[in-house]
């Protein structure tokens, strides 16, 4: 009998080849939260029929059915290249030093074609200690969110869109990679236009532009959400107002190249492990303003911008061999 509560919660992933039919998940990841959902739209007739006050039982009917929800885990050294392939779409896997340091991998995540989609399990365990699987088809990732503050492990949030759930699958046995470890705030930096800057507080997102309302007549599964929007990513740096520099390139819309890097433990001899996010980005600031007596804090909004040569890239060096 499993552990009567989340303690047991698990899940995985697989590729689909197929959009929305199902594949046996291959993967298991570590998670902090998650809040996958299926919700079946209701059909009410409004016809008037005399004498009548509640809607009849013959009177309404399922519609839609839509998957959405979020995925939150720690940001690890390994194992998390399949959620950014699934986010950007593009990637590209080399080895930096393939005869001296064989075990190091780069992959490298830009804005391209999006992947078929995944099947994702969600394994929830009941008061009983049963763990019931939930799986969920055709399961696209419409924005992320990667974020870290002082005194905190760095968290990366994929937000899906999937097609439909069911709970008849069987539930998949989950392993996990070996030496895994988590990123923190002390392993992380920031550097803008080549200088190292003083951040207490980082987040960086992407929206895909994913078309939600595919739904056709005859089915209520809807069918691939495709790109029908420019792709936006955002951030935005808690800093204290030091000087006029961040000020300035806001009023001046000056761009400039943003670098955020989380780098780990050595991998083999100066490589490491690393997850290493470079941006071109126009600075949408604000005014410093006084709250108190406190040390004046300057918030930095940002938005990626393409200036043909730099949008924006995700670097995951790690000894996983693919994504």
């Amino acid at each position: 009998m499993a552990i009567p509560s989340g303690l047991s919660a698990q899940l995985m992933t697989a590729e689909e080849v197929t959009y929305g039919t199902p594949v046996t998940t291959d993967r298991g990841f570590e998670f902090r939260d998650e809040s996958l959902k299926l919700e079946v739209e209701r059909i009410e007739s409004t016809a008037l029929r005399s004498g009548t006050r509640v809607l009849r039982s013959d009177r309404w009917a399922v519609g839609k059915k839509n998957v959405t929800g979020d995925i939150t885990m720690d940001l690890l050294n390994k194992s998390q290249g399949r959620w950014w392939k699934h986010a950007f779409g593009g990637v590209a896997t080399s080895q930096p030093d393939a005869a001296g340091n064989p075990t190091v991998y780069l992959h490298t995540f830009t804005p391209g074609d999006l992947p078929v989609g995944q099947t994702i399990q969600v394994g929830r365990t009941d008061v009983g200690g049963t763990t019931r699987p939930f799986t969920y088809h055709g399961c696209r990732v419409a924005s992320w969110e990667l974020a870290c503050a002082v005194g905190d492990i760095a968290s990366v949030k994929f937000s899906i869109l999937g097609e439909d759930e069911d709970t008849s699958t069987a539930l998949a046995s989950i392993s996990y990679p070996s030496s895994l470890a988590m990123m923190t705030f002390v392993q992380g930096s920031v550097t803008i236009a080549g200088t190292a800057a003083n951040i207490k507080s980082a987040t960086v997102s992407g929206n895909n532009g994913l078309a939600e309302d595919r739904y056709f007549l005859g089915s209520q599964l809807r069918k691939a959400p495709l790109e029908n929007a420019l792709r936006e990513y955002t951030g935005q740096f808690e800093a204290e107002f030091e000087d006029l520099t961040a000020y300035n390139r806001f009023v001046n819309g000056t761009e400039a190249s943003v670098v955020l890097l989380f780098q780990g433990a050595t991998i083999s001899t100066t490589y490491k492990y690393e997850v290493k996010v470079t941006m071109n980005v126009r600075f949408d600031g604000e005014t410093p303003n006084v709250g108190g007596p406190e040390i004046v804090p300057l918030n930095i909004p940002f938005k990626v911008v393409d200036n043909s040569t730099t949008s924006i890239k995700v670097e995951y060096q790690t000894t996983d061999t693919t994504p």
